[in-house]
């Protein structure tokens, strides 16, 4: 469970354009830590992360926090892993406002999938505003179904779907 390879960088194939293109997704690393701050901004206050830990999930070997870097960090999403569990957590997925509409939530889940089945994990779960429905319309066309809604989850007092997929050990899309 704790294979957390450093160098593992995910290479996918995406259409974009009727033209078929590769986009690298890597892990974090500590010098990309500002411009992940500037991802944050995109969230609601309440629900960013604060230098430190996005510090600790850079370095964390639990933590998978990958990273579409095009000569700049576009997007990035944060896995968590616990030992012993094969179900593993989106905690966090972020595309800058520049480069949304153009697939990189759905590569960045992608990547999220495959960094999971290497790690064993046949499941994946997380957490998403209710009134996110642009987020829950690609968690479902990424496979993922609602198994829950918690009150009051977020700092502002909205509810959270909780929402599950289960992987395949072949291919999910």
């Amino acid at each position: 469970m704790n294979d957390s390879s450093p160098d593992r960088v995910y290479c996918l194939k995406k259409m974009t354009d009727s033209s078929l293109s590769l986009t690298q997704i890597r892990r974090a690393r500590p010098s990309d830590l500002d411009e992940l701050l500037m991802l944050e901004t995109i969230f609601p206050l309440t629900d960013r992360a604060s230098r430190r830990n996005l510090a600790r999930q850079i370095e964390s070997p639990s933590i998978a926090c990958l990273v579409v870097d095009q000569g700049g960090i576009l997007g990035s999403v944060v896995v968590l892993f616990r030992k012993h569990s094969r179900i593993a957590r989106i905690y966090s997925l972020s595309v800058a406002s520049e480069a949304t509409g153009k697939g990189l939530g759905r590569t960045l889940i992608e990547a999220a999938f495959a960094e999971s089945r290497a790690r064993k994990c046949d499941r994946i779960r997380l957490e998403v505003r209710a009134s996110n429905s642009r987020a829950i319309s690609l968690y479902e066309r990424s496979g993922f179904r609602v198994i829950g809604r918690t009150i009051a989850y977020y700092g502002d007092g909205e509810d959270a779907l909780r929402m599950e997929v289960t992987l395949s050990h072949g291919n999910d899309t």
